[in-house]
């Protein structure tokens, strides 16, 4: 499987892991861990995600594995055997870091070739501190809902994201409540915090599109079907904010904006 990495390590990382022995596809692959959840399985091969602690040596913290053998996507370029998922996503991780879109920190992309069949490993920072936008919703349909301004706040740092991801003609292409992790402090009031207000994750399907509208039409949909409890007046303010307007939307904006709400309806 033709490819430009072997084995990458993007800085400070190297030597961090290096120091503790886990800068190779061996010392990742060799981990016996259980998987967060039930791993995804296809014909020709599996995908499952773990959590690690990672030694002091190498700073502690969480970082998530996902190891792949066989879980190939083929396209134009790649229509025979195909390019892992991991990589695809490792790729567009560094991509984000370049646009400015927060996400999870790749500490190292591996592969390796295992009795005929690619192997992978990606290794991405934990976003601690962080919750899904999607257990936050669930939080507040049971405890009440935050008030306008904060609502006004959440919806404007995350339509701000979503944009600066499509301006790049990135579709996330899989953009549920669940893969908008949302910082808690930052939530809460603290306005100090160096981290990220918000970032996206699990961005593996993400595709490079030719043009922004493509890339809106199907991540706002998405969105929008799977953003429950949220109301009518919410998701117009969410499209004001990615479409940088106020007040009324015209032409293409009021478009859309029937698109979604009829989605919601039907």
């Amino acid at each position: 499987m033709a490819t430009g990495f072997a084995c990458h390590v993007p800085e400070p990382w190297g030597q961090i892991l290096r120091q503790a022995g886990l800068d190779s596809f061996e010392a990742w692959w060799a981990l016996s861990l259980d998987a967060v959840e039930p791993g995804n399985q296809r014909r020709e091969g599996w995908s499952a995600v773990s959590h690690y602690r990672l030694p002091e040596a190498a700073g502690g913290g969480g970082v998530f594995i996902k190891r792949q053998r066989g879980y190939v996507f083929r396209s134009l370029r790649h229509p025979w055997r195909g390019r892992l998922t991991c990589e695809r996503e490792y790729r567009v991780l560094l991509r984000c870091a370049e646009i400015g879109v927060a996400a999870a920190e790749p500490l190292l992309f591996a592969q390796r070739g295992l009795n005929g069949d690619p192997c992978g490993v990606l290794v991405t920072r934990a976003l601690e501190g962080y919750s899904a936008l999607e257990d936050c919703v669930s939080r507040w349909q049971r405890d009440g809902w935050p008030p306008l301004p904060t609502r006004r706040r959440l919806l404007r740092v995350i339509a701000a994201a979503v944009r600066r991801l499509h301006d790049a003609r990135l579709q996330h292409n899989c953009l549920y409540p669940k893969h908008i992790m949302v910082n808690e402090a930052w939530l809460a009031g603290d306005d100090s915090v160096a981290a990220a207000p918000v970032a996206l994750i699990d961005l593996e399907k993400a595709k490079q599109r030719l043009w922004r509208r493509h890339c809106a039409r199907r991540d706002l949909d998405s969105l929008n079907r799977r953003s429950i409890g949220w109301s009518r007046a919410d998701r117009r303010r969410f499209l004001g904010y990615y479409l940088g307007r106020r007040g009324r939307l015209q032409g293409g904006g009021r478009r859309l904006w029937r698109t979604l709400a009829h989605s919601v309806r039907a």
